[in-house]
């Protein structure tokens, strides 16, 4: 299957909350190890507000919520929305 090939080690991080100025922290728990086909997300949907910052989308076996931060190669992306229907998760990221 194409899309295994293309699947990439990340790290998958829980949000920790908000600091003095409204940013957001990344606290590293459990650092899990998951698999990531990753691309990038060239057009842009305006009729559903969920996918107003969407730059980057990515598919992924594992489950994935929409408080964490994925790590890959070196960046990190927030996970704005996953649909989680079927057996791969999509899952919507903005880089942080």
């Amino acid at each position: 299957m194409v899309i295994n090939r293309s699947e990439q080690p990340a790290l998958l991080y829980t949000m920790g909350g908000q600091d003095e100025y409204g940013q957001d922290l990344v606290e590293p728990i459990a650092q899990k190890k998951i698999t990531l086909t990753f691309g990038l997300y060239n057009h842009k949907q305006t009729d559903d507000i969920r996918y107003e910052d969407v730059e980057y989308t990515g598919l992924t076996p594992y489950d994935v919520a929409d408080d964490q931060v994925i790590e890959l190669n070196g960046f990190k992306y927030k996970v704005l929305f996953v649909n989680p229907f079927g057996r791969m998760k999509q899952v919507f990221l903005r880089k942080i």
